[in-house]
């Protein structure tokens, strides 16, 4: 099946990268690239006479962008399957983003963090974090910004989740569709922080994880007397794991991971790339 992903970008080598990347991640996937810039020109109230030229000019400016990266990908090979679309929107980017998702069906949008980490907690007050609260109903991949070559083998994909609350299949979609995709394990990882054994519907959400990753690689592992951050740290780098994947949910586990609250407390920007998988109705 055609997948369809969507890749903002602001013209500079990150933004290149990234969509590099995505070429080579869905490299035998046949798939749709969205490409969009998302440019705004505020209103100077002494100068509204020149605000039609000036959006004009950055309009332009942004149509003309997207030509030259489609002009680039012509010499790309990856896939004779792949198909490229721009969209140019005079919008801020979370505006922008939903729309095309709206409009396009996105199955996923891949960003890049600035910096060599994931940068994904809200208390940090950045784009990454804002894009990945606001926009609805789509998975995030994002790629730090010295992002690595993909592996050629031993890929793997680190679930952390403590089962306490149960996953629709199509949530976790993303993640299995990567792993198909990679020909990655996921490792699905619960952090027994009170040494309690699991309740009976802990054990069934347990239980559902295997009928819904049945037709992947997957393993369960479990840490002890760690904190859920320090321990998913400690287990991708023990294994040199290649991917993180964090299920978003509006309330529950990992929300505090996205919480202003926890500014002080927590330190979570993984080196690796991080597939967030939003809670869907």
């Amino acid at each position: 099946m055609e997948k369809k992903i969507l890749i903002p970008t602001n013209f500079t080598k990150h933004a290149w990268n990234t969509l590099v990347y995505a070429l080579n991640l869905y490299k035998n996937i046949p798939c749709t690239f969205y490409i969009l810039n998302a440019y705004e020109v505020p209103v100077r109230i002494s100068l509204k006479r020149n605000h039609s030229a000036e959006l004009e000019a950055a309009k332009a400016e942004s149509e003309n962008g997207l030509q030259k990266i489609l002009q680039g990908l012509n010499f790309r090979k990856e896939n004779q399957k792949h198909k490229f679309e721009t969209i140019s929107r005079n919008k801020d980017l979370v505006e922008a983003l939903q729309e095309a998702v709206n409009t396009h069906n996105i199955d996923l949008i891949l960003m890049v963090s600035r910096g060599e980490n994931v940068s994904i907690n809200a208390a940090f007050e950045n784009e990454i974090s804002e894009v990945t609260e606001k926009v609805q109903d789509c998975p995030f991949l994002i790629l730090p910004e010295k992002m690595q070559e993909l592996p050629a083998s031993k890929r793997e994909i680190v679930f952390p989740t403590n089962y306490k609350f149960p996953f629709k299949n199509k949530e976790v979609a993303a993640l299995i569709d990567m792993a198909r995709n990679l020909k990655a394990s996921i490792r699905i990882l619960y952090i027994d922080s009170d040494g309690r054994p699991l309740s009976k519907e802990q054990e069934q959400n347990k239980e559902a994880l295997k009928t819904y990753f049945s037709d992947v690689d997957f393993s369960f592992h479990k840490l002890t007397q760690t904190t859920e951050t320090t321990g998913i740290h400690l287990f991708i780098e023990s294994r040199d794991s290649n991917f993180l994947a964090l299920y978003k949910r509006k309330q529950g586990f990992f929300s505090k991971l996205f919480s202003q609250r926890f500014k002080e407390e927590i330190d979570f920007n993984p080196k690796v790339p991080v597939l967030i998988l939003k809670e869907l109705e």
